[in-house]
């Protein structure tokens, strides 16, 4: 099982890919992470000052999660790719585990309002983009 820094979160990210590995690099900057992938060639994305953990297994054996620190963590970001499985994830760990940050990465924008009424926060990659230009451009 993995410590906790004094002063800082734990955030467990599920899902390597192109923003798992972005977020990951950034956010262990001032956190403790773990980044969870079932292909451990996914964590050649993750940026050379990337400082946290790596956990190659599947996020669809609980056991994954509970071996990572789900029940140490303050934050959980599902971004694996399959929305279904985000939501999965997003669930088990505010209802089982009572993760207080969750937060699904969402790649079909019609399921939105499903995810809302679950109490599940949304990243959606064209927002974060979005995000990102304004205030690049100060907008």
């Amino acid at each position: 099982m993995f410590g906790i820094k004094k002063n800082t979160c734990y955030i467990i990210i599920a899902g390597c890919g192109t923003l798992g590995a972005a977020l990951a690099g950034k956010l262990a900057e001032e956190n403790e992470v773990t980044i969870i992938d079932h292909n451990i060639t996914a964590f050649e994305k993750l940026p050379d000052r990337y400082n946290g953990f790596t956990f190659n297994g599947d996020v669809n054996d609980s056991g994954v999660l509970a071996e990572a620190g789900i029940q140490n963590a303050n934050a959980l970001i599902a971004v694996t790719g399959n929305d279904v499985l985000n939501i999965f994830l997003s669930l088990i760990s505010k209802k089982i585990y009572h993760v207080e940050h969750v937060y699904a990465g969402l790649t079909d924008s019609r399921y939105r309002d499903t995810y809302a009424k679950l109490e599940i926060k949304t990243l959606h990659s064209s927002d974060l983009w979005l995000e990102a230009f304004r205030r690049e451009m100060s907008l």
